[in-house]
């Protein structure tokens, strides 16, 4: 059984913003690469935030859905996996604008925690050895 052949359901979440906003986020880590421009990868490190925030808004009232209305129960599991794997692309989109600014300033921005554990940003030298 496949999505096409289940009754339309008006679910409350905008799969078509968070992929609008996850295609957006794709061009800009491509961008970055091809033009070696670490602002714009950095600006996709930004946006990743949009979409973790987007996805788990949308498990949060898709469940609730599930829960008062059991009858579209399959549409509203159908939207939770289409958000989760559009935000798993936006996490690929992520890696490749971290992979720019290592490569364009030197910085290991992955993990974004600084040594001293109060949350704030902090890159890091990538030892000269490690592989990504």
């Amino acid at each position: 059984m496949d999505m096409v052949s289940l009754p339309a359901v008006d679910l409350p979440v905008d799969i078509a913003r968070m992929s609008a906003a996850v295609s957006a986020m794709v061009r800009r880590a491509l961008e970055s690469f091809i033009e070696a421009k670490a602002e714009l990868a950095q600006a996709v490190l930004e946006m990743d935030n949009v979409v973790d925030r987007m996805r788990d808004e949308a498990f949060i009232v898709l469940v609730k859905t599930m829960n008062e209305h059991p009858e579209t129960t399959r549409q509203a599991l159908d939207a939770l996996l289409v958000a989760r794997n559009l935000e798993r692309v936006a996490d690929h989109a992520t890696n490749i604008a971290e992979d720019v600014i290592f490569w364009v300033r030197g910085a290991d921005v992955r993990h974004n925690v600084s040594p001293e554990g109060n949350g704030q940003e902090q890159p890091t030298q990538r030892a000269a050895t490690e592989t990504h």
